[in-house]
């Protein structure tokens, strides 16, 4: 099934287009995008921009295409749990990061999602030349930003770099004059999967065709006429400290899995745990389970790859990168 991709009347002169990460968030609905949270920070601001969100609910087969690469993702989370250091924590981790990146395994399911990303752009490009033209203004005066999440993130750099090296879309930064006001790659797993990657080379279908296995890792943009042009004039990379999908445990950064992209900006969001044992606090935190304290109360832990909470906590990081 082929998507539809969303289009809106521009209120304003933005337009900001949420990724979703994990997969199929048709249940979820609204709820499963932190659309709330983003005009909830950012203020009156909100009003300028159009919101879009994208999930994956379209691709009528993504849980039988799971469950057909079960004996892949276990693989894929064995190497995973080895990086992190092989005990009971590092199954947990493996775990909750096996399930955000098994559609890398996938070809069919990642192409289809890269197209699916890419016609939402171009609707997008649409619409914001329908809204300055019918206002006699020039459509490079308005803004389109990309805020991705987790998986989204990995599906985002792969669309980025498409877009950045192929003229059949039409999206090219320097020859089409098309560019990105931000990226926003929230909880980026790309340096993750490019780490765990080679030790499943051979299970990773069409290598070639992912930018972030295939060649040096960089920001995505459009070699012409020996001249770089980024697809994105910010390119932001955010990173909680105690997430382990976005390369940091108890604290520390875990260069294998942190995504630094020479030239990206990056910012650290401070994450604090409840105090306890570390490791059943951060696994009660990644699987949604409540932690049993010294005293028995079940305690609620915020878990740190929350896109909610990494929107409601950086508001003004976002004031300032959106513009």
């Amino acid at each position: 099934m082929a998507i539809v991709p969303q289009s809106i009347r521009w209120p304003g002169k933005r337009a900001v287009l949420f990724v979703h990460g994990i997969g199929d968030a048709s249940a979820a609905g609204d709820q499963a995008f932190p659309v709330e949270a983003f005009k909830k920070t950012m203020g009156a601001d909100a009003a300028d921009f159009a919101i879009y969100s994208l999930n994956f609910d379209f691709i009528n087969d993504w849980a039988a295409s799971k469950v057909g690469a079960a004996a892949h993702i276990d693989q894929w989370k064995r190497a995973l749990g080895i990086k992190w250091g092989g005990d009971a924590l590092a199954t947990t981790v493996a775990e909750f990061a096996g399930d955000v990146l098994w559609p890398v395994l996938i070809p069919d399911i990642r192409l289809a999602v890269r197209d699916a990303v890419i016609s939402q752009l171009l609707q997008i490009s649409n619409d914001r030349s329908d809204a300055a033209d019918g206002r006699g203004e020039d459509p490079l005066d308005y803004g389109m930003s990309v805020i991705a999440h987790s998986l989204g993130c990995f599906h985002t750099y792969e669309v980025l770099w498409a877009i950045a090296h192929d003229p059949q879309y039409a999206l090219r930064p320097a020859s089409d004059n098309f560019c990105l006001s931000a990226a926003v790659l929230m909880a980026s797993p790309v340096q993750l999967i490019r780490s765990v990657g080679d030790a499943i080379i051979s299970l990773v279908p069409d290598v070639a065709t992912l930018a972030t296995l295939d060649g040096p890792l960089g920001l995505p943009a459009e070699s012409r006429d020996g001249q770089l042009t980024s697809v994105a004039k910010r390119f932001l990379s955010m990173t909680g400290s105690q997430d382990p999908v976005g390369g940091y445990l108890f604290g520390a950064r875990q260069d294998w899995a942190y995504m630094n992209l020479p030239g990206q900006e990056n910012h650290i969001d401070s994450q604090k745990l409840i105090e306890g044992d570390p490791k059943a606090v951060l696994t009660a935190a990644l699987t949604g389970r409540a932690y049993t304290s010294a005293n028995g109360s079940a305690v609620h832990v915020e878990n740190p790859h929350s896109w909610e909470g990494y929107v409601s906590r950086n508001g003004a990081v976002l004031h300032q990168v959106l513009g």
